[in-house]
């Protein structure tokens, strides 16, 4: 399993650095499919300025084929092939519980199975929290966690906070976090918009520097 987890993307050269190590291959050389769903379901009077920002970024750095897979529109077999084709699959940010809620609907958990095993996984933001534990905490959500449906995917046993001390986030500071994420059982790392998570084959790597981390602060791999 490889799992590229990021705040808001390509933001530095050490970030493009390790997706190139983690592919194998040359930036120059390889090809992307953006899943997006994310951030269509953001709220209307919020900007979305920073998508055209981090789309920018990717076709900055990444020099093969760029493509994008419509999860809702395509049939399963097109997914499928267009997964295949790529060597990065890079889930864009947006409203979180969205991505998990369309594999659901559109059943698309095998597809995404053999994703997950046989290529490299980036997310940003609500794109990568998807494949992380949930956080139970329902003061940090505001909202009653149980009733939501459709939480997340879970394939590794922690999870992240982007965007952290971002600002605009004022209030999700270190003695906010460190209080309602007290009882959670796994680690969770926040992360600022120039780190990211590399978690390759168990081993974990930080890129940008060492995260704060809130919850059970040792993760065992």
């Amino acid at each position: 399993m490889k799992l590229l987890l990021a705040s808001q993307g390509f933001l530095t050269k050490e970030i493009a650095s390790e997706v190139e190590t983690v592919v194998g291959k040359n930036l120059n050389e390889i090809n992307i499919a953006i899943v997006n769903e994310s951030y269509l379901e953001l709220d209307r009077d919020k900007d979305k300025r920073w998508v055209i920002k981090e789309l920018s970024c990717l076709e900055k750095y990444i020099g093969g084929r760029i493509d994008f897979i419509d999860f809702k529109r395509l049939p399963k077999d097109e997914i499928s092939k267009r997964i295949e084709q790529a060597d990065l699959i890079y889930f864009v940010g947006g409203k979180q519980n969205v991505l998990a809620r369309i594999i659901r609907e559109y059943d698309l958990k095998d597809i995404i199975d053999k994703m997950i095993k046989s290529k490299v996984i980036m997310g940003t933001s609500a794109g990568s929290i998807i494949w992380g534990k949930q956080i139970e905490s329902e003061t940090y959500f505001n909202k009653n966690v149980k009733d939501i449906v459709d939480r997340d995917y879970g394939i590794v046993d922690f999870n992240i906070i982007p965007h952290y001390l971002r600002k605009g986030r004022e209030k999700w500071n270190q003695e906010f976090l460190s209080r309602t994420l007290k009882d959670e059982k796994f680690p969770i790392y926040a992360i600022n918009d120039n780190q990211m998570i590399s978690y390759v084959d168990g081993k974990i790597h930080f890129i940008g520097g060492e995260p704060v981390v809130f919850g059970k602060k040792v993760l065992i791999i």
